[in-house]
Order: C-alpha cells, then structure tokens, then sequence
C-alpha cells in the first residue's frame, strides 16, 4: 500500500531531506520505500512524502519507537501536524 505524508518542519526542508535520506538504511530494513518527497510549492515549511509500506501499523509502529521518533524530531518535524493517508489502488 501506499501512504501519503504531509507535515510541517521547523528548520525548512533541506535540513529534513538531508536527515530523511540519511535514515534511508533503517526504513528499508523495515520494509519502507520512498516513492517521493516534495515540499509544497507555497510554503516550503509544508514536507509530502508517499511511501510504500507492507501496512499502515507497520509505519506507525516504525515511527513510535525511541530511535526513529528522536530522527524525526532532529529533522525538525511538527509530529501534531503529520496527516498520513492510506492510498490504495
């Protein structure tokens, strides 16, 4: 399945590219693939992201433990701002 992201990043989104593409190694161990990443062409603090995943829990579970949740906060995510929707085909 795939799951649209959109969330707001504090430190503009060079910084979160540069810290999401370094933990590339961890989502791909957890069966997470990158389709695309963009910022929102009227306010580049906007990040949107599709991802492929084996299930919506799988990410969540991803995103909620300690070493993951402390990369997304260093890439400067507003976590109460994240909208993830399941995109089926």
């Amino acid at each position: 399945m795939k799951l649209l992201g959109r969330f707001s990043v504090t430190k503009g989104y060079e910084h979160w590219k540069s810290v999401f593409d370094a933990h590339a190694p961890a989502r791909e161990e957890a069966g997470i693939t990158t389709v695309f990443t963009g910022m929102q062409a009227d306010d580049p603090s906007i990040v949107h992201v599709c991802l492929e995943v084996d299930s919506f829990e799988g990410i969540q579970e991803f995103m909620q433990k300690p070493e993951n949740a402390q990369v997304i906060q260093e890439a400067g995510v507003i976590v109460e701002t994240q909208v993830m929707t399941p995109i089926i085909e």
